[in-house]
């Protein structure tokens, strides 16, 4: 028969050997937290970024004062706004042909609702008095996925594309805008 020693010895003993089957069990668990995660464990990008083109043939003799465009955000995408609901900055940016020679876009966002989709109208000015003399890529938009949302070119609706000529300030037939490419 064990003394009262040797039986304390053994609790103790016993008590480490559970302890550290938990901490093995707990660390087979792998600790991700979930978060990015879907059922299959694939990581999911937490954001994405588009690239606008302008399309059509700029006429000889014409620049470019301006374009404006609305985005149609498809479900589990949306801007980083700040506390008062506008788009932080840095969301949109010029890029491409227009990089460095627009004003900071003004842009607008309208969250989804239920059954509406969330919008952004974009609107980027030259900052060349003679205007932008090409067409192309005109602005990169980051954005914000959740729930495991993989967008893609076709995902997203681009309406009321406007691209105006620095002369008569006013549209130029034939112009127009698409989302050429979405990076996750």
């Amino acid at each position: 028969m064990a003394t009262a020693k040797e039986k304390s010895k053994m609790k103790n003993i016993l008590l480490c050997f559970t302890m550290t089957l938990v901490l093995f069990t707990l660390a087979a668990c792998g600790g991700g937290g979930g978060g990015g995660e879907g059922s299959g464990g694939t990581n999911f990008p937490a954001a994405t970024t588009l690239k606008i083109n302008l399309t059509g043939t700029l006429p000889a003799s014409t620049a470019i004062s301006g374009v404006d465009f609305t985005l149609t955000l498809p479900e589990n995408v949306t801007p980083a706004v700040n506390s008062d609901g506008s788009v932080s900055t840095g969301v949109v940016s010029s890029s491409g042909t227009f990089a460095g020679t627009t004003f900071p876009p003004l842009v607008y966002y309208t969250a989804a609702t239920a059954g509406v989709p969330g919008k952004m109208k974009v609107t980027f000015s030259s900052l060349l008095p003679a205007g932008i003399s090409q067409g192309g890529e005109v602005a990169s938009i980051v954005l914000q996925l959740s729930n495991g949302v993989i967008p893609t070119v076709g995902s997203f609706g681009l309406s009321a594309v406007s691209v105006y000529d620095v002369t008569v300030i006013g549209p130029i037939s034939g112009m127009g805008a698409i989302v050429a490419s979405v990076t996750s």
